[in-house]
């Protein structure tokens, strides 16, 4: 009996340890365009930290005070029924209310657990004191599923009732919910266009993102004054309209000429090379969102993409695609490279810098693929204890600070369009 005894006690052991161990999750490589697209990725918290007590409640007097805007605290919209025959939204901006920025949340209502990504969001960074205030937030939903038929009704139900609840959906009810969220987003940034008249920037992002927006705004207001402002983290890649594909997706210049002759890319019909930012994030000046929206070319692609059922169509590269409209500017314009370590694919441990998994840090400003409400909630608390140890009031620079400069490196010049227009 004793040796039972003792027996059930040592497994009991046993299973506590194990309980508490968190695996060690080792960085992948970078992944190639195709293993990107295709694999589905796990990822596992690091031990929680110590619950963090938010401080109480402050009120913003000036946007600016970057003390204030790092406290967290719980943000209400306001604002009522503001929608058009293709979209319904809330929680709309009264006529006098100028907002700094409206950040688009992409969410796809056909995944099962849509509901739960925006539920997190709004338990962790919408409790930002920005967030309503000078930033406004928006998740953006599409209410036809991919054959261009209507949702199912329940579901639809279940969004009105969402709706009804928090006032922070945009509906779009003529657009078709597909495994790339390209029409969504093209429908944002014309949305948004016409709803926030002074606005200074529009941004796009994720349903699965964490956005610490008070550090966002903080490091944007210093390009509030500059009209032509596209800024992310950067990759490269060239697309083909005609089929809807991207083509030699790469970290780097150079990297993507290599690819554009291993996939026969120019044979393709391909644009590019050129830079685009990332989906996790995009933030668009006012000026730059307005020239892309007005385009016949945005316009006609959103048709094309829209009405095509079946392949060839739309279903993955919407950051290429963005990309692609402002390669297409007049201007010497190209996505500013904020870098992986302030927008990063997320990984709690991991030491290498060569990819774009990173673990948290005082300098994170997105974590993407906060793939459950413990992460996204883990994320949260990391990042406030990160901000806690070091000064988050400080501004992040840009690794690729204007076109200027990233002609100037290497031999970028003479495979990017773009850096001839510094020589006119």
């Amino acid at each position: 009996m004793r040796a039972q005894h003792l027996l059930g006690a040592t497994v009991a052991v046993c299973l506590l340890l194990l309980l508490r161990e968190q695996p060690v999750i080792s960085p992948p490589p970078v992944p190639s365009p195709n293993e990107a697209a295709n694999r589905e990725r796990t990822y596992r918290a690091q031990p929680a930290l110590p619950r963090f007590l938010p401080p109480a409640a402050v009120t913003l007097d000036t946007a600016s005070d970057a003390a204030q805007l790092l406290l967290v605290s719980r943000s209400g919209g306001t604002g009522g029924n503001n929608g058009t025959a293709w979209q319904s939204v809330s929680r709309s901006a009264p006529a006098d209310k100028k907002y700094f920025m409206a950040l688009g949340v992409v969410s796809n209502v056909m995944w099962q657990n849509s509901f739960d990504r925006r539920r997190w969001i709004r338990e962790t960074w919408l409790t930002y004191p920005n967030v309503g205030k000078t930033t406004d937030v928006k998740f953006v939903v599409a209410m036809r599923r991919s054959d261009l038929s209507s949702i199912p009704a329940q579901m639809a139900d279940e969004l009105a009732t969402e709706q009804q609840q928090h006032r922070d959906l945009l509906m779009l009810e003529k657009v078709p919910e597909r495994k790339s969220p390209c029409l969504k987003t093209m429908a944002w940034y014309r949305w948004a266009v016409g709803h926030y008249a002074d606005v200074t920037f529009i941004a796009k992002t994720d349903d699965d993102a964490y956005v610490h927006t008070p550090k966002l705004e903080l490091n944007m207001r210093p390009f509030a004054s500059e009209p032509l402002i596209y800024i992310g983290s950067t990759l490269w890649g060239t697309y083909i309209k005609e089929t809807f594909e991207p083509c030699a997706r790469r970290m780097g210049p150079m990297m993507a000429v290599g690819g554009m002759k291993e996939e026969r890319c120019v044979e393709r019909g391909a644009d590019g090379p050129y830079p685009y930012a990332v989906g996790m994030l995009q933030v668009l000046s006012l000026k730059v969102a307005s020239w892309m929206v007005e385009q016949e070319e945005f316009a006609e692609f959103e048709r094309r993409a829209t009405a095509a059922t079946r392949p060839p169509m739309m279903d993955q590269g919407e950051d290429l695609v963005i990309g692609m409209f402002i390669y297409h500017s007049p201007w010497p314009l190209m996505p500013l490279h904020w870098g992986w370590d302030k927008l990063h694919d997320l990984c709690f441990k991991c030491d290498r810098k060569d990819q774009i998994w990173r673990p948290i840090t005082h300098q994170t400003v997105v974590a993407h693929h906060t793939a459950n409400s413990d992460i996204m909630h883990d994320v949260h608390r990391n990042i406030t204890r990160a901000c806690e140890a070091h000064d988050c009031a400080q501004p992040l620079p840009m690794e690729v600070k204007s076109l200027a400069d990233l002609c100037g490196r290497g031999s970028i010049k003479k495979v990017y369009s773009k850096c001839k227009m510094l020589e006119k």
